[in-house]
């Protein structure tokens, strides 16, 4: 099943709000499912993106140059 955002890593704002959003429709997912592994796949995301900002400071990762 195709996702609307699909990442290895959260690196943009936009993509941090967007897998709020999809995480939200996935919270009754029961585990084990599909969905309910997607869920917990967006959460570990989720959460080293909150990890990042907080080391970081700012809300966008550093992109490579």
């Amino acid at each position: 099943m195709p996702y609307l955002i699909d990442p290895n890593a959260i690196t943009t704002e936009r993509e941090y709000l967007d897998a709020l959003e999809e995480l939200e429709t996935l919270m009754l997912s029961d585990p084990g499912t599909p969905e309910g592994r997607r869920f917990d796949r967006l959460v570990a995301l989720i959460d080293a993106w909150d990890i990042s900002v907080e080391s970081s400071g700012s809300p966008e990762l550093p992109t490579a140059a």
